[in-house]
């Protein structure tokens, strides 16, 4: 099911169930060919290890064809092997704490969910190729990947027990609302009646590291 406003060039859509959330971050992997930055939450690692006829394969792929590949997420000592086998298939991989959800960007598509679940295939997404949301959503990845940490100096801080220095966070709470209003500015003149809040995925918690 899906709820979209659409013209011949440009769709908005929230797509609920898991064959049509999939299909479309099918699509989302199969179209890119220059980029595709990504953040997942503690929960996303294991999605795409898990699931690789949907994601890890697609992400291979995507590289054949010459698209980068940039990955965020958190990283744990829970999700550290799969953050691992991930560091081998994407070109660059960064620890950002404090968010849920996920959101993916490409040269010309966005897509974002609210609820990562471990091991679990997507059942809600939404979607837009428009393209003022994919550069909002593009300025809102990058904006994080700044304040990101290279995910191998991550990794040997858990393994060897390191207290990792104090990172400067994000301002607050008001500086990531800032950031997701834009889009929520951009994508309501493509699509209406429909709660975007909801659907944005970068929902602040207490911490960045």
């Amino acid at each position: 099911m899906s709820i979209s406003e659409n013209s011949q060039q440009d769709s908005t859509e929230v797509l609920y169930g898991v064959e049509s959330a999939v299909s479309k971050g099918v699509q989302f992997m199969q179209n890119a060919n220059k980029w595709m930055d990504l953040y997942g939450d503690e929960n996303g690692p294991s999605i795409i290890i898990e699931f690789p006829d949907i994601y890890k394969n697609n992400y291979i792929e995507a590289r054949r064809r010459g698209a980068k590949i940039r990955f965020m997420t958190e990283i744990t000592k829970e999700n550290m092997r799969y953050c691992k086998e991930l560091i081998k298939i994407v070109d660059e991989f960064r620890h950002l704490g404090g968010f849920k959800g996920g959101i993916a960007v490409s040269e010309s598509e966005y897509m974002t969910t609210t609820t990562l679940r471990q091991s679990e295939i997507l059942t809600q997404v939404f979607y837009s190729n428009v393209k003022a949301v994919v550069e909002q959503g593009q300025y809102v990845f990058d904006t994080f990947w700044k304040k990101a940490v290279p995910a191998e100096q991550k990794i040997r801080e858990i393994e060897e027990g390191i207290v990792p220095d104090f990172i400067e966070p994000i301002n607050d709470a008001n500086e990531i609302q800032s950031l997701q209003l834009k889009l929520v500015s951009s994508a309501n003149n493509d699509i209406d009646n429909i709660s975007y809040c909801e659907h944005i995925s970068l929902l602040p918690r207490s911490r960045l590291y």
